[in-house]
């Protein structure tokens, strides 16, 4: 929910990885498992509280969703809605667009929400809601991205995890899935506080790895639950959609 990556590979392909930094206190998320949404099947791990998630895909669409919009907020509840069930609702739309100019953001908190559209053409677009409005970005698919959360790392520390990334892809240019999930556990420069994979005096810590990787060929998700120290794999043979 806190640290994404996205490397794009062949055929309009991509690495979707992202690392849960939680609460330990917090109950641990369900592995993913295959659940039916508006008629479409779509793999996500699941907060067994809510019920909701922060990352999910099937063969057209994958989301991410990380607290904090475009700076660090005032935790200020009750609010309406978790932002857990929103990847959820957005499978009710079908089409980016839509769901912006339809969906209810007041009374939620800020989030950063990243959608990748494999529908004819790939396509990334970013969408922070700030608690008052919605600002829109379209992400270059060509060329790897790197999201933080602004809710926990300062802008200079934004911008060095952007060092790190861009460090890591120079030193790996044909990077593998396994690749990506070794910078997602050993980024950083020994301060564990603000690697990539953090823990801030075991009281908030990254609790899970979540990586899709989707292409025309194949679609693979893996799970790390890092609190169990349990692995997960999925691949699927045909279209989940």
């Amino acid at each position: 929910m806190c640290v994404l990556t996205y490397i794009p590979t062949k055929n309009d392909g991509y690495i979707f990885t992202s690392n849960r930094d939680e609460s330990v206190l917090r109950e641990t998320a369900l592995p993913p498992r295959k659940y039916e949404l508006e008629g479409q099947y779509v793999f996500f791990p699941k907060d067994p509280v809510g019920g909701g998630t922060w990352i999910a895909g099937c063969d057209r669409f994958t989301l991410c969703l990380l607290n904090g919009g475009l700076e660090k907020h005032i935790h200020i509840p009750p609010y309406r809605q978790s932002r857990g069930r929103i990847i959820l609702d957005f499978y009710e739309y079908q089409n980016f667009d839509t769901f912006v100019q339809n969906y209810q953001f007041d009374g939620i908190e800020p989030f950063t929400l990243v959608v990748i559209d494999r529908n004819k053409q790939l396509s990334i677009n970013e969408l922070r809601w700030t608690g008052s409005q919605v600002v829109q970005k379209e992400i270059d698919t060509h060329k790897p991205h790197i999201w933080s959360s602004v809710t926990l790392y300062s802008p200079e520390i934004r911008q060095e995890r952007e060092q790190w990334f861009a460090d890591f892809l120079q030193k790996n240019p044909n990077c593998t899935e396994e690749d990506v999930i070794s910078f997602h556990h050993f980024g950083g420069k020994g301060d564990i506080r603000n690697d990539i994979k953090m823990n801030r005096e075991n009281k908030l810590k990254t609790l899970s790895v979540t990586q899709f990787s989707i292409s025309n060929e194949h679609f693979l998700v893996k799970y790390q639950d890092l609190q169990k120290e349990k692995d997960f794999v999925y691949r699927v043979f045909t279209e989940c959609v």
